[in-house]
Parts: structure tokens; sequence; C-alpha cells
């Protein structure tokens, strides 16, 4: 049983992988996510600046990245790659639920993918991200991660996404953005 589940668990970051991109835009890479054709989904603190940034795809092609936008209250940013290819993560279909397995995916400093399990510690909100703004809901997870984790994959045991990790830890557990609203958050940038 529980080698069954072991190799479900890395059949489900097998599937996710190749939607799980490096994004260069500090000293120290972080991730992203492959949200459409030639856009990447992160956040601003994977990239800490707004210009020079580059992709680095699961095939190791460097690719050169404009920011469309970004989003003070999510800190969620897009970006433009052209000559990007892969396909967008499906978006979970269930609630998730405290207590749910799932995996934060993303891409260490040499590329190759990385992953971190844990449960889903905590379902909540709103946080206060600044003056007046506060993100309506935030996952709380166990699952370990670095700043490497900043923009990558939070899915669930079936390689479907459940939201985007960011760098902020409340209390020792890593917080996430659900996918509902992280996607919602970059089809307006993408928007306007």
């Amino acid at each position: 049983m529980l080698n069954e589940l072991s190799n479900q668990l890395a059949d489900a970051v097998a599937a996710a992988a190749p939607s799980v991109v490096q994004v260069h835009g500090r000293r120290r890479p972080a991730s992203g996510i492959v949200h459409s054709s030639n856009v990447v989904l992160t956040t601003m603190q994977a990239l800490g600046r707004e210009d020079g940034i580059r992709v680095r795809t699961q095939d190791s092609r460097a690719l050169e990245a404009e920011l469309v936008g970004w989003d003070p209250t999510t800190s969620l940013a897009a970006l433009r790659v052209d000559g990007l290819e892969g396909r967008a993560l499906t978006p979970a279909t269930g609630t998730p639920r405290v207590g749910n397995l799932a995996l934060a995916v993303a891409r260490s400093w040499s590329n190759a993918v990385t992953a971190s399990a844990g449960i889903i510690s905590v379902i909540g909100g709103p946080l206060p991200t600044g003056r007046r703004r506060a993100i309506d809901q935030v996952i709380r997870t166990s699952a370990p991660m670095h700043d490497g984790f900043a923009g990558g994959a939070f899915i669930d045991t079936s390689g479907n996404l459940i939201g985007v990790a960011t760098a902020a830890e409340i209390r020792g557990l890593g917080v996430i953005i659900p996918a509902s609203i992280a996607l919602k958050t970059t089809a307006a940038l993408l928007q306007h």
C-alpha cells in the first residue's frame, strides 16, 4: 500500500513537471507555472526585479521574459515568454480539505524538478497583505519549502493544481495562494 502511494506521488510530480519552469529574476532562481501559451504565472518574491527576467524550461531552453503585470494584494505576477511551449496544469476540481496530502513542485538551482510533500494544515483567510489589502483565502501546508519553491505548483495526489506556492511562512507553515484566486488574478493581469 505504501509503495503504491509512493508511486502515485512520483507520477503526480512527473505529470506536473513539464508545466513548472525555473524563473531567473534575482540572484537565486525560483519557479513559475505555465499558465497558457507564452504566459507564466509566478510571484514577485520569485522575481525581485522587473527587468532582465529569464525563464528556463524543462528541456533547459533559456527564454527572455517580460513582466506583464503584478498584483500587489497577492504578489502574483504574469510573465510573457515568447516561444514558451507547454501546457497549463489542470485545476483541482474538488475543494481542498484540511488533512489532504499535497505536493509542492518546483525547479532547483540546477533546473531539476524538486518536490516536497505535506498535508493541508489550515485553510483560512482573509490574510492581510498591506494597507486595505487582503487575500480572501490562503492555504497553509506542512510541506517544507525553500525560496526556490516561490511561484511553484502546489498539487494534489493526481497532479492537479491546488494553488501557487509563495516564499511566505506563518508559524512554520508554507503559504499557498489557492488556484481559483491565482487564475482569476492572472486573467485580470493579462486583460488589463
